[in-house]
């Protein structure tokens, strides 16, 4: 019987190679599904699975999905996976929010913590939740999807030109977007779309769960932004250019650069401003405004216009000054004004052309300064697969001379390696990858985004692993290599123009990597088993080759690949299956799974941030965590080679997973109902 149902979880990769269905943990199949585009259909079923079995470590997965420093930093995916613990556990959903906004990632040898999401996101999720958004969707929000800036092409006119199918598109989606409200007709005015968002929200604010999810992100937001006002207070106070002045400087939050300004496209669903705006004044923010509010009855429309005058010229607009948030300086066309050093890793990724274009001497000083280290520029926060998209989209500008498309060019690489390199940087603080190498899968399953994940992170990965086997990766492909990368010396452009020629055979034969290139070098130059590769990253969808052609029997490339290894007496090395599959073509459920959540030797990863591979660098913190979380599987032990044995006996699926999820910065989240 146990035979029968081991083969109901086999299945087949799209190329044929047998694989599971299931990690046949619940816990680990969560873990496994929160990633990058999942649909609706799939988390719902999952999550319900992981909480019956573990609720405290199904909140941890939750939390790690959003986690940007800690995590997968997938912010639609956590929407999703919040919605669900929000509809099927209300309090704790709830009770948990400050642990989104509150600075728990800490950094090695550093001072400043950061949060693992940032104060949007609090908005986000009540304005999906007064939408009647906040769940796991098929497709996603209109809400989340209102058109973004028409691109910026420079030419010899200094002309702007739009690109009109995305201009249609993007009023298409505006449109949508403001009719997602109960009035019918497309004629709405201005002031009846408010009247229709706001009886919706007063029919919402008499639901508990909804009333109290806007209450406590009110007084969030009310309760910081009353602390930042007192810090800019003493800062105004403090002497110029002095040592106390520069501290309370960087005391301040972004909670002034994310409050929802009055009459912005949150505030428009949600009235959060009013909100806030009452609680300030309830603490003395607002003293000086002779204005009486009752708190037994909505406040007269006269007093609350005034509070949120005053909330956005008082609060929101010094402290936005103070914090130097470049978009107020860059609409009211003060470019030279503006700090490139705070500039957000994505505003300077989205808007380093514009700055360049209006202000030349002063960026390109900027760039230069950071290149020779006196200066620092944000990156670290990029998915690295962002700036590799970027990298490609650099062009050259047909309207422009040669010189000045040349330069412009210049500029943006040079602002593009800068940034690649702080991310590098920052992963670096948590340690170096020992003994590892990446497998990099660009086969034809593989087109579209995904293929610039696995580049970007096999080049991650060959940037932090330690010598001997930095600066490397291995092709994927029916005659795999092991090409170099040098980065500083060629750039991020030049290498990747480099890892785009290597050979590659559109195929993703797994076999090859292990049985036609490691095993047969390591027989051939009798490598010691010792000196053997220790940890082998596999960036890929998963879907494999065929390692055999027996029909007859049921074995998937991981169990043939132990076959052979184990035949020529060496051990497979630790093999990391990090999945870049954006989503399940098949419909509902996981796609193909190499191993189940017990196998030794193996980890199960997914997603496209960096910010996974810190489980990988003996992080002290998260291994002294997960020595007290998991019992004696994790416990320490002096003896060297005892520890090596007891180290690859824990390296299993789920286990990996618990030690991703057992960090310390996950320790304050709790299960209420």
């Amino acid at each position: 019987m146990d035979a029968l149902k081991a083969t109901a979880n086999r299945t087949f990769t799209e190329n044929g190679a047998p694989a599971y269905s299931s990690t046949t943990s619940p816990l680990l199949d969560a873990f496994q599904e929160l990633r990058p585009h999942v649909h609706g259909d799939n988390i719902s079923p999952l999550l319900e699975s992981a909480w019956k079995q573990d609720p405290e470590l199904t909140l941890r997965i939750i939390w790690n999905a959003r986690s940007i420093h800690d995590g997968k930093g997938e912010r639609e995916v956590f929407y999703q996976a919040f919605g669900w613990l929000y509809e099927h556990h209300p309090r704790t959903a709830i009770e948990n929010l400050p642990r989104l906004v509150e600075p728990l990632c800490t950094r090695p040898r550093k001072s400043e913590a950061m949060p693992h999401g940032y104060w949007k996101d609090l908005l986000n999720i009540v304005a999906l939740a007064a939408l009647d958004e906040l769940r796991p969707w098929i497709k996603t929000p209109t809400f989340l999807c209102a058109p973004k800036g028409h691109p910026y092409v420079p030419d010899a006119g200094d002309e702007k030109r739009v690109d009109r199918n995305r201009l249609r598109g993007g009023r298409g989606k505006a449109r949508r977007w403001l009719h997602s409200v109960p009035a019918k007709g497309p004629q709405l005015t201005k002031v009846q779309r408010a009247d229709a968002h706001h009886a919706r929200l007063e029919e919402k604010l008499q639901v508990p769960k909804f009333r109290a999810l806007y209450v406590m992100v009110a007084r969030l937001f009310a309760e910081k932004l009353a602390q930042d006002v007192a810090t800019l207070d003493q800062l105004e106070a403090a002497a110029k250019g002095s040592e106390e002045r520069q501290s309370l400087s960087w005391r301040l939050s972004l909670v002034g650069k994310w409050a929802p300004s009055p009459q912005g496209s949150h505030d428009r669903v949600t009235n959060l401003s009013t909100a806030i705006c009452l609680l300030l004044h309830d603490a003395g923010v607002s003293s000086c405004l002779r204005v009486a509010v009752p708190r037994d009855t909505p406040a007269p429309a006269l007093e609350t216009h005034v509070l949120r005058s005053y909330f956005q010229r008082w609060v929101l607009s010094p402290l936005r000054r103070a914090l130097a948030v470049p978009e107020p300086l860059m609409s009211a066309g003060r470019w030279k004004e503006i700090n490139y050093s705070r500039v957000a890793s994505l505003c300077m990724k989205s808007n380093m052309v514009l700055f360049y274009k209006h202000d030349p001497e002063g960026f390109e000083a900027f760039v230069t300064k950071v290149e020779g280290g006196n200066k620092k520029i944000s990156g670290a926060t990029l998915m690295p697969h962002k700036i590799v998209e970027a990298v490609q989209g650099v062009g050259y500008y047909e309207r422009l001379s040669e010189e000045l498309s040349d330069k412009l060019r210049e500029i943006q690489l040079r602002v593009l390696d800068a940034q690649w390199a702080s991310l590098v940087e920052r992963l670096r603080e948590a340690g170096r990858l020992d003994s590892a190498l990446a497998v990099c899968d660009v086969s034809g399953s593989m087109s579209g985004e995904p293929i610039n994940v696995s580049l970007a992170l096999s080049l991650v990965t060959a940037q932090l692993a330690k010598p001997p086997f930095s600066n490397g990766f291995i092709t994927f492909s029916q005659n795999p290599q092991f090409q170099l990368v040098d980065v500083e010396k060629n750039g991020l452009a030049g290498t990747l123009g480099d890892m785009m020629q290597s050979q590659w055979d559109m195929n993703t034969d797994l076999h090859a990597v292990f049985v036609k290139l490691l095993l047969p070098l390591a027989v051939e130059n009798k490598v010691k088993p010792e000196d053997m590769i220790k940890t082998l990253f596999v960036f890929s969808d998963m879907q494999f080759d065929d390692a055999t052609d027996q029909n007859a029997s049921w074995e998937t490339n991981h169990d043939a690949i132990e076959r052979e290894y184990k035949e020529a007496g060496y051990e497979v090395p630790q093999i990391v299956y990090w999945d870049l599959a954006a989503h399940d073509v098949r419909g509902p459920g996981l796609s193909a799974i190499p191993v189940t959540s017990d196998k030794k030797g193996v980890a199960l990863m997914n997603g496209f941030s960096p910010a996974m591979l810190k489980v990988f660098m003996g992080d002290a913190e998260a291994s002294e965590d997960v020595a007290s979380d998991l019992g004696d599987g994790w416990e320490k032990v002096e003896d060297g080679s005892q520890a090596s044995n007891e180290e690859e006996e824990d390296f299993t699926p789920l286990n990996v997973m618990k030690k991703a999820v057992m960090k310390a910065s996950f320790d304050g989240l709790v299960v209420v109902d």
